[in-house]
């Protein structure tokens, strides 16, 4: 309790007016108190002028001023917002307490200090009781991981389909944004499938039993998702440490299989696309550059039997990777008709007992090209 208000005044603008720093914590204790007192009531000219002091008092303090102004405001909820907008700006020791839990910052107050401020500030924001779309919208697009997952994990939050969509789209390379993102409300079928080969093995099941997905709608995410991370290199072709990267990611989501050859030969990538095979079929890279490199197409069907690759499928695959071969890329009829007599004459258990052999000696294939031919004319 601090008396009357009126008669107090004097020596709180005198306090406002002097530098010294126990002057101002002086201060900061009476206006603290003046809120706090439950039988405090201001006429309009007495706020005026106790806004006045509060103006002063926040421009000119140090931080050990405005930390006593957070101290003594125990319930920082309850605090005045003329205080809590300017604490809110300071340094992240102060403006963390008041920007976690004041109820009094209006949405445009924070999504001012997150343009402002950002980085500690917004991650003080983003782990508010409750968030609006508008305030979720701007701690997303700041583009801040750590703020991205808290947002996320915090179900207090009310999130835009923008909102989804940005931090499912940063999900795809940042494995903690994963599981927070697959698990919001407000999260649909389509936005969870274009995450769905991202994601590690457990969340794809949380996935599939949450939304009911059919398998033709697994199938054409893969086919969608790789079309999207190899439109990402879709310069770089040529550079096997790039593409021996995207091999392993394809691996390591469980994404090389014969089906997506198809795809990554009409998208151009030759070089890719030998690298797949050479994991598909367990053998060495330099053997498939050989094989595909060789005119008769004998060696690509004994390794679409051995895949199991269907008929219509080795077709598109012969035709296809014509492209990438050097030279003359045009395919002869008698060419495609000695690779699909070899086809069909072999069986996929005699195909794999080939590859083997091949794999035993990798540079077999390229001494003895004659001999090979002979053994896949002759391999049924």
């Amino acid at each position: 309790m601090i008396g009357n208000v009126k008669e107090r005044l004097p020596t709180m603008f005198a306090l406002a007016r002097e530098r010294s720093e126990d002057a101002r914590i002086e201060l900061a204790n009476m206006l603290a108190d003046l809120f706090l007192s439950a039988d405090t009531v201001l006429s309009l000219r007495e706020e005026e002028l106790v806004n006045e002091l509060i103006d002063q008092l926040l421009l000119n303090s140090t931080p050990a001023v405005r930390a006593k102004l957070v101290e003594k405001f125990a319930n920082i909820e309850s605090m005045p917002s003329r205080i809590a907008v300017n604490l809110a700006r300071d340094g992240i020791e102060v403006a963390g307490k008041v920007l976690a839990v004041n109820m009094h910052l209006t949405d445009d107050d924070l999504i001012q200090v997150i343009d402002l401020k950002g980085g500690e500030h917004a991650l003080a924001i983003a782990g508010r009781a409750s968030i609006s779309e508008a305030v979720a919208d701007a701690l997303v697009t700041t583009g801040d991981v750590r703020v991205m997952e808290v947002v996320a994990e915090n179900l207090g939050a009310h999130l835009t389909s923008q909102a989804i969509d940005a931090i499912a789209a940063a999900a795809r390379y940042t494995e903690s944004l994963r599981a927070p993102i697959l698990h919001r409300p407000e999260i649909n079928a389509d936005t969870a499938l274009k995450l769905y080969w991202w994601v590690e093995q457990d969340l794809r099941r949380y996935t599939l039993k949450r939304f009911g997905i059919a398998s033709g709608q697994v199938d054409q995410a893969l086919a969608t998702t790789i079309a999207a991370f190899l439109d990402e290199h879709a310069h770089e072709k040529g550079n096997d440490e790039t593409m021996a990267q995207v091999a392993d990611w394809m691996e390591a989501h469980q994404a090389i299989t014969p089906q997506v050859l198809p795809q990554v030969l009409r998208m151009g990538h030759f070089r890719l696309f030998n690298m797949l095979l050479a994991r598909l079929a367990h053998l060495s890279l330099s053997l498939v550059d050989t094989i595909m490199a060789e005119t008769g197409g004998r060696g690509l069907a004994a390794i679409s039997r051995a895949i199991g690759v269907d008929k219509p499928g080795f077709v598109s695959l012969f035709l296809l990777a014509r492209g990438g071969r050097p030279g003359d890329q045009v395919v002869h009829p008698r060419e495609l008709s000695d690779a699909l007599a070899t086809f069909d004459r072999m069986s996929a258990t005699n195909a794999r007992d080939l590859l083997h052999s091949w794999s035993l000696s990798p540079d077999y294939f390229a001494r003895n090209s004659d001999d090979v031919s002979q053994q896949t004319r002759a391999t049924f």
